[in-house]
């Protein structure tokens, strides 16, 4: 059978609530991609460097806040509606972009907070409803497309937003209005997304205390997971920010600027779709991903060119979604493994990202701090010299969460 009818067939299996998710995903993070890089840019180019760090640390603080009050929230609203409420104030925080305009830089903290209560709570409700919907059985599948929708709206999203922002700089409106007619479009999808979600499956209430997080014993295996996303948290956000503004630098406009970042995405398609045979069959193979993260981070803190940028977007591209998608494996089958059914273990789910929303703000005050001591732009080049040492951590981590449960399946085994 033909690569495409396979993949086609692979589509075709999963349930239509999950189909439902991955187009969700797709419409979200089509909104994120077409805006975030822009709106860092935007920032970037108002203000400095500094200012856009400013925000990051409001938004992440905020959406780490929110995203940990999910397991109040969702006690009181169905995930779909706290999903659409989400969907409200990102359209209400690029409606205020396109209203204050240049005047928002001022206003950076009460925006990332917007921002951040937005992203906490879609997320979420988001990962509940993936966690529920998404079957055991179907799991390497499911991620792989979803990795894949990610990544195609990733694709489209930055270029369709440089595209925008020319085309409408170029008339008599001026540069200033291109953004603002992209934040309006990405206003739009946000509004969009909300009747998409239409009813989500219905589901039992939370079986939930915040005196779950503080006094469950965790296994080996789940402080493994919560070493991962702490270490996670150290580079991920903050790395794609830092290269974003370095990249701008580099190619001096937003519409080449997004064709880079599409040919990014487009090349991490075709990675994520041949992970799900490839980790089907080798298991292993995360381990390109590993050393294809590391390398790309290096070649560009040496070669800060457009031959630098393409050595990254081609290495990473290739690589890195292998890595991704073994994470998101392994830390759905640690779920699995818990005692107790999903309504009781919100508490592993909430405390997962709260850990790695807490480790994404502390690297960006960290940077932000780093910034202090010179030029903000040859600064942010000499940061990405540290960064190699985190994926590396990264892996090593995964591995011994994998040996772990290895172990653990193989004394059950015997004991049977």
């Amino acid at each position: 059978m033909p690569r495409y009818a396979i993949l086609i067939q692979v589509m075709k299996n999963l349930s239509p609530d999950e189909r439902k998710l991955l187009l969700v995903q797709g419409l979200d993070i089509l909104a994120y991609s077409l805006a975030n890089i822009f709106v860092t840019v935007f920032f970037f180019a108002h203000g400095d460097l500094k200012v856009t760090t400013i925000y990051n640390i409001a938004a992440l603080a905020s959406m780490t806040f929110f995203y940990g009050a999910s397991g109040w929230t969702l006690r009181h609203m169905s995930s779909g509606t706290m999903m659409k409420l989400s969907l409200v104030a990102g359209s209400l925080f690029y409606l205020l972009l396109f209203f204050l305009k240049d005047q928002s830089i001022g206003l950076v903290i009460p925006l990332g907070i917007l921002s951040g209560f937005s992203g906490g709570n879609f997320w979420a409700s988001y990962n509940l409803n993936q966690y529920i919907l998404a079957h055991e059985g179907r799991r390497v599948s499911y991620f792989g497309w979803a990795g894949a929708v990610f990544n195609l709206a990733n694709a489209a999203g930055p270029g369709l937003g440089g595209l925008i922002i020319m085309l409408v700089g170029r008339t008599s409106l001026g540069p200033m209005n291109g953004y603002l007619a992209l934040f309006l479009v990405v206003a739009i999808i946000n509004i969009i997304t909300i009747f998409v979600i239409g009813k989500l499956p219905a589901h039992e209430s939370l079986d939930f205390s915040y005196h779950h997080i503080l006094g469950h014993q965790r296994t080996r295996r789940w402080k493994l997971i919560l070493g991962q996303n702490a270490v996670l948290g150290l580079f991920d956000i903050a790395l794609g920010t830092v290269t974003g503004i370095l990249f701008f630098v580099i190619v001096k406009n937003e519409a080449d600027l997004g064709f880079v970042l599409t040919i990014f995405s487009t090349i991490a398609i075709v990675s994520n779709l041949y992970a799900i045979p490839l980790l089907t069959k080798f298991p292993s193979a995360y381990w390109i991903g590993v050393a294809g993260s590391a390398l790309s981070i290096i070649v560009f803190a040496f070669y800060q060119s457009p031959l630098g940028i393409w050595a990254y977007i081609i290495i990473s591209g290739l690589t890195i979604p292998i890595f991704n998608n073994k994470l998101s494996i392994v830390y759905f089958g640690v779920l699995d493994q818990a005692q107790g059914s999903w309504q009781q273990k919100y508490h592993l789910l909430l405390e997962r990202d709260i850990v790695l929303g807490i480790f994404r703000t502390v690297s960006f005050i960290g940077l932000f701090v780093f910034l202090q001591f010179g030029p903000e732009i040859q600064l942010a080049k000499n940061w990405l010299y540290f960064l190699p040492i985190f994926p590396l951590m990264l892996a090593v981590l995964l591995q011994k969460t994998i040996w772990s449960s290895d172990a653990k399946e193989h004394d059950t085994h015997e004991r049977t």
